[in-house]
């Protein structure tokens, strides 16, 4: 793995609890881009915006770091990222339809891998 996307918040951003993260993805060699604009129950825009900052990054490795909002977002980011023709929107209402609680998604981990 070669390029890395490390998605988080920006108070965990700024206290610097991502530095051993860079500097160990560093030390390895990889390329490494911060999305830090997670906010606590990010909206679909930030995931939208993170996902296209993937597409201009093209990492192999998507790396999220924090609570659940930076893990939420990063899922839905690295689905944009893996099947750009899937709309989140018909996602979600396949979820919340009570007769369909299970949804079977398309093959994930083409472009990248997800790590929480």
């Amino acid at each position: 793995k070669k390029r890395a996307f490390v998605v988080t918040d920006r108070a965990l951003y700024k206290m610097g609890f991502l530095n051993p993260i860079v500097k160990t993805l560093e030390k390895n060699g990889m390329a490494i881009k911060i999305f830090s604009d997670v906010e606590p129950d990010p909206t679909l825009e930030v995931a939208r915006k993170g996902a296209e900052e993937m597409n201009s990054f093209k990492p192999d490795t998507i790396i999220a770091v924090g609570g659940g909002s930076p893990m939420d977002a990063a899922k839905i980011m690295w689905i944009m990222y893996e099947h750009p023709e899937v709309r989140f929107e018909d996602l979600a209402m396949r979820f919340m339809d009570i007769r369909k609680r299970v949804y079977t998604f398309p093959h994930m981990g083409d472009k990248a891998m997800l790590v929480c």
